[in-house]
């Protein structure tokens, strides 16, 4: 039997890019700018999809001496572009991510998170950085 805290489960889902309900998942959002497109039948995405859509990424910050948190600003130069959801250091991988919602779905480089009054360089990751293609969990690895 495995015990570990509510930290660490936060730490290894966004190692994985999941998302969690009630701050990356609400019902503000659709599942489609959740990036859930694939849990949603084909016949119904038509009906969620909006004008004015967000669009959620995974990022990965540069910083060493806090973790991000729900509500900071994601900018783009000095233009407000996004919101971060969540966010926590990777133990497993060793950096520190955060899950946020973009406004401008078009901004996608120069970003920076603005953490406690600082701007922290933000990179899009294209896929999770832990076990992106699930191979761990298809062959019944035990952790």
């Amino acid at each position: 039997m495995y015990f570990y805290g509510a930290y660490a489960a936060n730490s290894m889902r966004l190692e994985k890019g999941y998302r969690g309900w009630g701050s990356d998942l609400t019902t503000e959002r659709s599942p489609l700018e959740a990036g859930l497109t694939h849990f949603v039948r084909p016949a119904l995405r038509k009906d969620l999809i909006r004008d004015d859509a967000w669009d959620m990424v995974l990022l990965e910050i540069e910083v060493a001496d806090v973790d991000p948190f729900y509500a900071h600003t994601l900018w783009q130069g000095d233009r407000p572009v996004g919101i971060v959801t969540s966010g926590a250091y990777g133990h497993r991988t060793g950096k520190v991510l955060a899950l946020a919602y973009l406004r401008d779905t078009s901004a996608r480089d120069r970003l920076t998170v603005s953490i406690l009054g600082q701007h922290r360089k933000a990179s899009i990751l294209p896929k999770p950085p832990f076990d992106p293609d699930n191979t761990r969990l298809k062959a019944g690895v035990k952790l």
